[in-house]
């Protein structure tokens, strides 16, 4: 008897190859792009560009692998980490002996690689690169809260275009050929003579070549697949490879027709963007959305099954898995685990406001619980009053596998947040998660969500040491005057906020700089899909897109922000038993000399207990820097907030000594809008409580919860049903996210000890899920720290 066929065995041989491959520098697209670089000299930037993508897509390593249905690699190897040349080659310079040794996610590079870095890439770009730029241009105090650990300029928004979500669905459904209709269409109204209109068909020009590109490269794989198909011997192989070519040979050149070519055309778009520029966080959205209308029309007319359909999700995720981020060494101390941040959603309303749940939306959560891989970063949207209740249910059973799934996002708050971004409501519906939480909508919007991170650690210590950063003995702060002279509460809270404004103030300045080093990078393949950028002839680094916002400022350490005010305030002003002078001594000593005041410290009242001694004191703060950051303008908009740390609290914590929290020196931050680990006693319902006091809605680039629970506590019935009602309530309090680690601290444990028995071991370090085994030791510890939710959960909805 014939054995019945499995998607599942496919998808499993599939994984293995991604998990029997050490991450490795992919350097044949900056190889390529170089050359081309050398042979268009004179021509404009975006010409160029555009010209450098088409030779990628002309000569690029094309490659099929065994089982694969959807195909496609921006590089040429499977976990490769791409350099984009001309934004960054410099990183890779200065860690060419060490790539393979660093702490955090290391690559093997290759000798003849090495050899291609160093006669062909290096010499031509030196210099030329915008990190370069920026390193020559970064202002003296942007460099003095940098080099004191206050601050962290994210080097992904010197490198390039990132934490976006294209226009996927207006890609698939008009095909290069219909974009290329709309580029001439908009060209033949142009006049040279008019001034602007030149630059105009340039650019335009430069989208052609674009399309010419992206046709040209699904051609080859189409005659790869054919090349295969005729040495194939197995005649199901056979005929899937044929097939291949067929949908390579429509799309993306023409509309996708069936669900099969929409899904490839999707994903040869999301390579190509890769190829332009290997940038974090190109977020598919809303998948169940705009696939859905052909998946249901196949389904009407008997062209797929249910099961065939979940087959090519499930063949997408490891598509997704493979490639890896690269970045310096100090960037990967901040995301280590090589995030890709494709951030896909599932879920929420549509555009009328209704109910958006639909198949391909329990499809998805089971293609996460079938390959159980770190990407794509997957993200639900849950609109307690809209969506049904099987869907939360799918939502918790995902999560109740530990696999760190999905990121659980309150509908009505993502909603408001985009809406405070200057979007109205009738689009605001159709907003997605991306990167790790921030809020984005489809081929609409411009911005850089993550510009910069702020260490809340730093900004209380500068003001314990007027100004001072304690490691160095360096003034980095503003000098906000001895605090042993603070008469009352309000006089430290002053200079609390001023320690605020000012470091904020400087991230400004760094931001204006930022973008004008950036808009001289245009991204004419990302920029294909924004219709506005077509209509206004004008790049999405130019502001091109419908909407433009001022970049996102990060804040990192809200707990230990709070809680070192609220120990102040409890300490030195209100109960009056210790003086400021002698917690000062106490934090110089790191508490070593002073353990009646460590204890104190840290018996003083914490964030996540629902106490309001301390709520009161996170909503004022938190308010404060929601208003101080919105007063600021960048050239394309409202400067945003946001909260969410990747693992940068495990880094910032390096550079701050003990704070009056009872923090010691040199530990992790607290991640995102979580409590401090073990500082959490009252259960999940009491940080709901807590954190609820932030004003999420202003927060507009998202905030993130990171929770641990016990497996204990979802492994039945009742469990399933006690999690469920914790997140409604997250809904009913207006928590904008929440995600969990539900895994044992004894397994935990025990692949720290012993990584190479724990390779697929998932876990969620902040905005996103990595292997546990190939985090750094501190990050590791910073998870295994958190405190375990194991008791039952209290509704408050």
């Amino acid at each position: 008897m014939e054995k019945q066929y499995s998607y599942l065995e496919r998808v499993n041989r599939l994984k293995e190859k991604v998990f029997d491959t050490y991450p490795e520098i992919d350097l044949e697209d900056a190889k390529l792009l170089t050359q081309s670089f050398l042979e268009t000299q004179g021509e404009a930037l975006v010409t160029r560009k555009a010209k450098a993508f088409l030779k990628q897509c002309q000569e690029k390593s094309v490659k099929i692998w065994d089982d694969e249905l959807i195909v496609g690699n921006a590089g040429s190897k499977i976990r490769g980490g791409i350099l984009s040349a001309d934004v960054c080659w410099s990183v890779l310079d200065r860690e060419l002996e060490t790539i393979n040794t660093r702490e955090y996610d290391k690559f093997r590079l290759l000798p003849e690689d090495k050899k291609d870095f160093e006669e062909i890439i290096r010499p031509y770009w030196k210099g030329r690169s915008n990190y370069e730029e920026w390193l020559a241009r970064i202002p003296a105090d942007v460099a003095a809260l940098r080099d004191n650990g206050a601050l962290y300029i994210d080097k992904k928004a010197v490198r390039g275009w990132g934490e976006v979500t294209a226009g996927y669905e207006w890609f698939i459904s008009n095909g290069v050929e219909g974009l290329r209709k709309k580029i001439l269409a908009r060209k033949s109204e142009l006049d040279a003579t008019v001034p602007g209109d030149y630059e105009k068909e340039i650019y335009l020009d430069a989208l052609l070549i674009v399309c010419e590109g992206m046709e040209t490269l699904a051609e080859r794989y189409a005659i790869e697949a054919e090349r295969l198909a005729a040495l194939e011997g197995d005649g199901r192989r056979k005929a899937e490879l044929r097939e291949i070519a067929a949908v390579c040979r429509q799309v993306p050149a023409y509309p996708a027709r069936t669900f099969r070519e929409a899904m490839q055309s999707f994903y040869f778009y999301q390579i190509c963007i890769f190829m332009e520029q290997n940038a974090a966080a190109y977020n598919p959205g809303r998948m169940d959305q705009y696939l859905y209308p052909y998946y249901k029309a196949d389904l009407e007319a008997g062209r797929i099954t249910a099961e065939e359909a979940q087959e090519l999700f499930d063949c997408l995720w490891v598509k997704f898995s493979e490639p890896c981020l690269f970045q310096d060494a100090k960037s990967a101390e901040y995301a280590s685990g090589y995030p890709m941040f494709q951030n896909l959603c599932a879920g929420g309303v549509d555009s009328m406001g209704r109910d958006a749940v639909n198949d391909l939306s329990y499809m998805i959560i089971q293609a996460t619980m079938d390959t159980q891989l770190y990407q794509p970063s997957l993200s639900v949207r849950y609109n307690m009053a809209k969506n049904p209740n099987s869907f939360l249910r799918k939502i918790v059973e995902l999560m109740a596998m530990g696999t760190g799934f999905p990121a659980f996002h309150n509908d009505e708050v993502g909603i408001r947040m985009l809406m405070n971004k200057g979007i109205p409501l009738r689009e605001a519906l159709n907003w997605n998660p991306g990167g790790c939480v921030e809020t984005n909508l489809a081929g609409k919007i411009r911005g850089y969500s993550a510009l910069a991170d702020i260490n809340l650690g730093s900004v209380m210590e500068f003001v314990m040491l007027n100004g001072k950063c304690r490691k160095s003995g360096k003034l980095a702060g503003a000098q906000t005057g001895d605090p042993t002279t603070f008469a009352a509460f309000d006089d430290f809270m002053a200079a609390v906020k001023n320690q605020l404004h000012y470091v904020i103030k400087v991230v400004v300045k760094a931001s204006h700089i930022i973008d004008d080093i950036c808009m001289g990078r245009p991204v004419p393949a990302l920029s294909i899909s924004f219709e506005e950028c077509i209509e206004n002839a004008k790049d999405y680094a130019w502001g091109g897109a419908k909407y433009n916002t001022g970049n996102g400022i990060i804040c990192i350490g809200v707990s230990d922000l709070i809680n070192s005010v609220a120990a102040v305030k409890h300490l030195v002003y209100d109960t009056k038993s210790v003086t400021m002078k002698q917690l000062l001594a106490a934090l110089a000593s790191d508490f070593a000399d002073a353990p009646e005041i460590l204890k104190a410290c840290q018996e003083a009242p914490k964030y996540g207990n629902d106490d309001p001694y301390v709520d009161g004191i996170a909503a004022e703060l938190f308010s404060y820097i929601a208003d101080e950051i919105e007063s600021y303008r960048s050239k394309f908009g409202v400067m945003t907030p946001g909260i969410l740390p990747v693992s940068g609290n495990t880094p910032f914590g390096v550079e701050v000594g003990a704070l009056p929290s009872g923090r010691r020196a040199g530990k992790p931050l607290a991640d995102g809008v979580s409590p401090n680990g073990g500082t959490d006693v009252n259960g999940p319902t009491a940080v709901l409580k807590s954190v609820a006091n932030i004003p999420h809605d202003r927060f507009v680039q998202g905030t993130l919860l990171n929770m641990k629970l016990d497996p204990q506590m979802v492994n039945n019935e009742n469990g399933i049903r006690q999690i469920m009602a914790l997140l409604k309530s997250l809904c009913t309090l207006g928590v904008y996210h929440v995600q969990f680690n539900v895994v044992d601290q004894k397994k935990l444990l025990e692949a720290q000890a012993h990584p190479e028995e724990y390779r697929n071991l998932l876990v969620r370090v902040a905005g996103y899920t990595a292997f546990f085994v190939e985090l750094g030791k501190e990050v590791q510890d910073d998870i295994i720290a958190r405190t375990v939710q194991s008791e039952n959960v209290v509704s408050c909805g």
